[in-house]
């Protein structure tokens, strides 16, 4: 048996590992770009064995030198897993490769059209009377992260895999042009044939500019102050728009976010409406704060409220899935913090009676109630906070105790300081 042979053998046995590889990665990706308001069809695949063992016979012909062993081939093909994303508006194109660039480990990234990237027989076949511009996407060579995985799902890590990212239109007419010109049915097609997919071509790529200003003028209808949000692609595209608004001079990439679950907190409170939300972005950062912009957002709402606090757990449980002692544990640490943190804002900021808003600890710094020393300590803790209420990280029980105590003790001295500090 030749070494093709072997390989394709080979792979046909380890078939289901890249499959459910490639469904473990379309399943996060769906999940992140649906939580963080952007529109696609997410879809995923393993190469079958038969257009595998055509790629890899083609690519063996053209090599200087042909395949050695399995392990050169393994290392050559790159796309034995696949995910494919397709687009409702091909604007949010940059947005799903923040998502990509969250989950994966991007080691290339490839964009169409390019003539270095456009394969000869794809160039060769429609150059001759070609008016338009032919494929628009974005494909990424990428690999799970491992810090987001699960122990049993960290066996997928070391699997290559080829993210394509186009419009659901370009996908569409990219599956036609394959099939056709690439594994024609009844031998090659004609110049009229040829000429007909070039002017599919170009319905697409005008049908893809109307995507764009129909996503424009959605963004505008939404900037109305009486405009409710529907869904969180509604509040996503509204956030876009209001920070890219405000930071035009800058060059930002926003990190939004799971604005699902914002979008939830905000219908149970009646503030999802743009007259509502407005006063809330004012205090947003692009830059400087490690969190998210739905994250910014939620603690504008739930800081120093010991009720919308529960209502946010209540949507998104911190402690989902662990024992009673650690969910005590986390009460013991979290409860007290609510009120330290209410105390905190009374003394550092004139802020709006509905949104108390977090501590500022610059302010904090200029009443001198405390040394650098227990600030730095304090500002550890509002890191932990933020880690704890934002599911990133859940200490063990007894840190948590630990802190439950530092933060009685930073009570006990703010309470005693607090009317002195406001008189």
């Amino acid at each position: 048996m030749d070494v093709i042979s072997q390989f394709i053998e080979n792979y046909r046995k380890k078939y289901t590992f890249y499959e459910t590889a490639a469904r473990l990665a379309q399943e996060l990706l769906q999940d992140a770009l649906r939580s963080s308001g952007i529109r696609a069809i997410v879809t995923s695949r393993a190469k079958s064995p038969a257009r595998l063992r055509v790629k890899v016979t083609q690519r063996n012909e053209v090599r200087e030198v042909p395949y050695k062993n399995m392990g050169e081939i393994y290392k050559d093909i790159a796309d034995l897993a696949g995910v494919r994303v397709s687009l409702y508006f091909p604007g949010d194109r940059d947005k799903a490769e923040q998502a990509i660039n969250n989950l994966f480990l991007v080691t290339e990234t490839r964009k169409f059209p390019s003539s270095r990237n456009v394969p000869a027989a794809r160039s060769d076949s429609l150059s001759g009377n070609r008016r338009f511009s032919g494929y628009w996407a974005t494909h990424y060579r990428a690999s799970l992260r491992e810090e987001l995985l699960d122990k049993k799902q960290q066996k997928y890590v070391p699997v290559r895999m080829e993210i394509q990212v186009a419009s659901v239109l370009m996908h569409a007419w990219s599956e036609v042009e394959h099939d056709l010109v690439y594994k024609p049915i009844q031998g090659t097609l004609s110049d009229e044939e040829l000429a007909i997919l070039d002017e599919l071509n170009g319905l697409v790529l005008a049908g893809e500019i109307a995507l764009e200003r129909l996503q424009a003028a959605g963004n505008a209808r939404l900037q109305s102050k009486n405009a409710s949000f529907d869904s969180q692609y509604d509040l996503a595209a509204y956030l876009y728009s209001h920070l890219h608004s405000r930071y035009k001079n800058m060059d930002i990439d926003p990190r939004m976010g799971n604005v699902e679950l914002l979008l939830k907190l905000l219908v149970r409170l009646r503030l999802d409406n743009a007259r509502q939300l407005e006063p809330l972005l004012r205090s947003l950062r692009i830059v400087n704060d490690r969190r998210t912009i739905s994250q910014q957002i939620t603690d504008r709402i739930i800081c120093g409220s010991e009720k919308r606090y529960r209502l946010y757990l209540e949507l998104a449980p911190v402690w989902d899935q662990t024992e009673e002692h650690t969910e005590q544990a986390i009460k013991y640490f979290l409860l007290p913090w609510i009120s330290l943190e209410t105390i905190l804002g009374r003394l550092t900021q004139k802020n709006n009676p509905q949104f108390p808003g977090s501590f500022n600890l610059n302010a904090l710094k200029r009443l001198k109630l405390l040394d650098p020393a227990k600030l730095n300590r304090l500002n550890a803790l509002r890191t932990t906070r933020n880690e704890l209420v934002h599911n990133i990280r859940i200490p063990d029980n007894a840190e948590l105790i630990r802190m439950g105590d530092e933060v009685r003790k930073f009570l006990s001295t703010l309470s005693s300081a607090q009317p002195q500090a406001q008189s």
